[in-house]
């Protein structure tokens, strides 16, 4: 059977042991298109060979420099580890080489998964990943070739057991290693292993440009023809008794719905509209090491409000980011109405009450995400940023981090300068009484099922009042009613006008500073619904409280106005249009100006039409 074997800087490479040195400038492959697996020499004896776990539960180690643990993770894309040779695993050990005619390669695994192609990482070039197309190609160079290197080239090499490829900064690892190719032949070649190769591409093809209702997806309607040729294809894959005619046509099949999908999701992409977002970073290594989002947010740093990264945290305001596009151009808002600005010489990005002119410009990157940067310094990206790339790095459980203006956010471990955009959204969880508050720090939507009341204090007594629109206020803490379960509030970027004679407090950041007994918090007591004053000194976002006045009641019941509404107000002359305030008709149905319905709603108030 062939070897093929590459040693570390020279890349001296022999086949079947006697191969002569090969001169870098020939174009001729080196190694012949088809199926090889890849192991070790030194781990060859052992029975061990190099694949991948796309199991994100197993051993995640996730340090770019923790050579010394090869069956981790970098917490992205898995590293290569070492498994033990069964005929259960022949598909994950198994890769397609392919020569371009440069005499570079492009290596897939025959997982089938979706990140099929060994690739470099964007974010640490001395890393290779797996990914869902090549960004770059690999070369061979015999050990007498002295020509210059050229610039992105990679050679073929092992890591302490960590991964594959190496660029020239290999010189400092004083790596001694070899690898062995062999190929797969005759019978080893199953159907199986045929399809599972197009079912990588085809995969790939949908990481590329993901489906979804978020700008940088595609509308999930255009990927029905493709995802059930996957999983028609997946199941031939299992089936034992698939046959090679059988998994060629599949092939056939599957790779024309890949082309397909191809051709038309680039230009379907949904642009960032105007509305609530979160910007959650791409870097999957915070997700899968830590269970956790972590999302770009505003906090106050000596004293001044810039941009981090931290945990995701659904209804904190601080997480949620307002965008208003204008041509090419994006404004930046927090949810307070301040804008992003531009980056100080430190690279801080700081968030400013007076607009300046400034904003951001959203670029597509790859696979849903896009990169961020000031207008005026389009190549410096923002990145979430932690330099220490040990146990407290990016890798390990850091709680935040600097959000920094910088042109090398794919280049060194610790930075990463891709975000995935997310409409924002509140969510409140109602318990068995059927009561609960939330403040929202965006409009959001009332969910079907749910009812809406504001507290109004009259004379001491508080009284609940039924609020009809459909779309809360941004800032704005309102009680809620509804069977036991939990709701989602979507953003929305309509505006509405505020509550009035509305005693609720919103809190749409955690407070921790509040005097003891300053608060009345929703409690049921008794069966009775009120606020009742409270001793802690903290609140958390989205919750609301009623400030709390020395001699009132420490438990105060609300009361129920007669049917929620003011009474009827016959204003002679007042017709719909020359109202101030959105009008709703009795079932709580948005009007327009011009309605002939005799009785409207304006700001919880019944008017006689005229």
């Amino acid at each position: 059977m062939k070897i093929i074997r590459t040693i570390r800087m020279g890349a001296l490479l022999t086949v079947s042991l006697t191969m002569a040195h090969i001169v870098y400038a020939q174009p001729k492959p080196i190694i012949p298109d088809g199926y090889y697996t890849l192991s070790s020499m030194q781990q060859d004896a052992s029975g061990l060979l190099y694949t991948y776990d796309t199991n994100a539960l197993r051993d995640q180690y996730g340090n770019v420099i923790d050579y010394t643990h090869p069956t981790g993770k970098n917490g992205e894309y898995a590293y290569m580890f070492l498994a033990s040779e069964t005929s259960v695993n022949q598909a994950s050990k198994t890769y397609y080489f392919h020569a371009e005619t440069d005499g570079s390669y492009t290596i897939q695994s025959c997982s089938g998964e979706a990140y099929s192609y060994l690739d470099v990482a964007r974010y640490d070039r001395h890393l290779v990943v797996h990914s869902a197309r090549p960004r770059h190609r690999f070369h061979l160079r015999s050990s007498g070739d002295e020509s210059p290197w050229p610039e992105n080239e990679y050679i073929l090499q092992n890591v302490q057991n960590a991964a594959l490829f190496e660029t020239l900064a290999t010189k400092a690892h004083s790596l001694s290693e070899l690898q062995v190719l062999t190929p797969v032949e005759g019978d080893k070649i199953t159907p199986a292993l045929a399809i599972r190769r197009t079912l990588g591409d085809a995969r790939g093809v949908m990481a590329l440009y993901p489906c979804g209702e978020n700008p940088g997806q595609v509308p999930p309607l255009m990927s029905t023809t493709l995802r059930a040729c996957i999983d028609e294809a997946q199941a031939m894959a299992e089936d034992k008794n698939t046959t090679m005619e059988q998994a060629e046509e599949m092939c056939e099949r599957l790779e024309q719905a890949a082309r397909t999908y191809e051709e038309t999701a680039a230009a379907s992409l949904i642009p960032v509209t105007e509305g609530y977002y979160w910007l959650t970073n791409a870097y999957r290594a915070f997700e899968l090491r830590q269970g956790k989002q972590k999302l770009m947010r505003e906090q106050e740093v000596d004293g001044q409000l810039v941009l981090r990264w931290n945990d995701a945290a659904i209804n904190d305001g601080t997480t949620v980011f307002h965008l208003s596009p204008s041509g090419e151009h994006i404004a930046m808002q927090d949810y307070m109405g301040r804008w992003v600005g531009s980056p100080t010489p430190d690279h801080a990005v700081p968030i400013t009450a007076d607009y300046a002119g400034t904003a951001q410009t959203f670029v597509y990157d790859t696979e849903g995400m896009f990169t961020i940067a000031d207008t005026s310094l389009p190549t410096e990206f923002f990145s979430a940023a932690n330099s220490s790339v040990g146990e407290r790095g990016l890798y390990g459980k850091p709680n935040d981090g600097d959000i920094v203006a910088s042109g090398q956010g794919y280049l060194y471990p610790g930075y990463c300068a891709s975000w995935t955009l997310q409409r924002a959204y509140h969510e409140v969880t109602i318990l068995s009484s059927g009561w609960g508050v939330l403040s929202v720090s965006f409009p959001a939507e009332v969910p079907e099922g749910v009812d809406v009341y504001s507290v109004a204090d009259r004379d001491g007594t508080l009284f609940l009042v039924p609020y009809t629109n459909p779309v809360i206020p941004a800032l704005t803490a309102v009680v809620l009613h509804a069977p036991k379960g939990t709701y989602t509030f979507w953003s929305t970027s309509e505006q509405v006008a505020p509550i009035s004679e509305n005693v609720l407090v919103a809190c749409c950041e955690d407070i921790k500073n509040m005097e003891s007994g300053s608060m009345a918090l929703l409690k049921v007591k008794n069966g009775e619904v009120g606020f009742q004053k409270s001793t802690s000194k903290q609140i958390a976002a989205g919750s609301a409280y009623i400030p709390y006045r020395e001699g009132q009641d420490s438990f105060r019941v609300l009361q129920q106005m007669d049917d929620g509404i003011e009474s009827v107000q016959e204003l002679k002359g007042s017709r719909a249009q020359d109202l101030d305030g959105q009008c709703y008709d009795l079932s709580g149905r948005k009007l327009p100006s011009h309605s002939n319905s005799p009785i409207i709603i304006v700001n919880n108030k019944k008017i006689l039409n005229r």
